[in-house]
């Protein structure tokens, strides 16, 4: 029994260097083994999670053009319904909330030479902006371009006659939208402010107003690597209270608002109103004899169908051409002096209606050699 355990001894001594390989190869092989069995995917009777459930990651939604300025938004925000809000001018009513929120503005002399904003909101609606003032009716026929929602205190006798005769979608009356902020020293009318998220929010739930809208759109560019040199443009409406100059930043390629010598700023954020394009149409505009025993001035003359001079600054730029609205209803559309339409930047568009006696005061673009 010894000697055959010495031969045993003798062969592991002659052999243990093949030994030690395969014993290295044995242990490779049973982590090898292990690791599968950790990672191998389940068989179909392995599965506990319902089918039913699963869902993939979805892809990022595709951005799309916004209908009012061209932004690339996503698709369910591109059309989404634009709220119209008038905000005044008055120096009383100064600095106003919300216009930085806005897709478009529009700006035009009511009675007094005192200028009114109207908002056009669509990609945000700010839960304030104001002060609200009342309506006109060439702004009427502006906001049914976009079939907005509207928003405003009052009117002329002629606004509120033509928002029934046009059944426009009159938000004046959802009282819970809006609030008043009472000032010391501000009169009452300057002190009426709106929600418009609530406009919206009420106008398709309680009046089952549309979410969305369609309309024809302006044709839109991305802004332009290099600029041209005009550096500010400076619009005279009337008296040097409502004396706007718009500068042109290089850095940003956006116009900065000064109004009446001073910064103009949104009054909650402190952000100054700043615009991608600046539009100005030139229209002929008179004023009417006073209301009828009111000793009031009647609200103003203003061409908002047909045609008239436009003038379009962007990068730095200007064209001069024409603008074109055959309706009320039909939007209004810029064309160069060879006809062809106006790409605009996109972005936040001002749009600045000038009276005939109102002038612009910047520099033609040079003509290319």
């Amino acid at each position: 029994m010894e000697g055959q355990t010495s031969r045993w001894r003798e062969f592991f001594r002659r052999n243990r260097r093949w030994w030690i390989v395969g014993g290295a190869l044995a242990a490779v092989a049973v982590i090898g083994v292990i690791f599968w069995l950790a990672t191998k995917p389940p068989a179909e009777d392995e599965v506990t999670v319902n089918k039913s459930t699963k869902t993939a990651t979805p892809p990022p939604a595709t951005l799309v053009a916004s209908l009012t300025n061209g932004v690339l938004v996503a698709p369910d925000i591109a059309n989404r319904h634009p709220v119209a809000v008038m905000i005044e001018n008055s120096p009383a009513a100064r600095p106003q909330v919300g216009l930085t929120s806005a897709d478009i503005v529009y700006e035009a002399v009511t009675e007094g030479g005192i200028t009114r904003f109207m908002g056009i909101f669509s990609q945000n609606y700010p839960t304030k902006a104001g002060p609200v003032r009342s309506a006109r009716s060439y702004f009427i026929d502006w906001l049914s371009e976009y079939d907005a929602f509207y928003a405003h205190a009052g009117g002329s006798p002629t606004a509120l006659a033509r928002i029934n005769q046009y059944a426009i979608k009159d938000a004046a009356n959802d009282g819970s939208a809006y609030h008043r902020e009472p000032q010391t020293g501000v009169a009452s009318e300057h002190t009426l402010f709106v929600d418009v998220a609530k406009i919206f929010s009420l106008g398709t739930s309680t009046h089952k107003w549309p979410a969305t809208f369609a309309t024809p759109s302006w044709k839109f560019k991305d802004a332009a690597k290099t600029f041209g040199t005009i550096p500010k443009i400076t619009f005279n409406f009337s008296s040097s209270q409502f004396q706007v100059v718009w500068t042109h930043d290089p850095v940003s390629d956006t116009y900065s608002r000064v109004l009446d010598g001073v910064a103009h700023k949104d009054r909650v954020s402190g952000e100054q109103i700043k615009a991608q394009t600046i539009v100005v149409m030139k229209v002929a505009h008179s004023p009417n004899p006073p209301y009828a025993g009111t000793g009031k001035e009647s609200e103003w003359t203003m061409t908002t169908i047909g045609s008239g001079a436009v003038s379009v600054f962007e990068d730095g730029t200007r064209t001069d051409g024409t603008w074109k609205k055959p309706s009320r209803t039909e939007r209004t559309q810029f064309y160069d002096s060879a006809g062809a339409e106006i790409q605009l930047d996109r972005g936040k568009i001002w749009i600045e209606v000038l009276p005939q006696d109102g002038t612009i005061v910047a520099p033609a673009t040079p003509a290319t050699p």
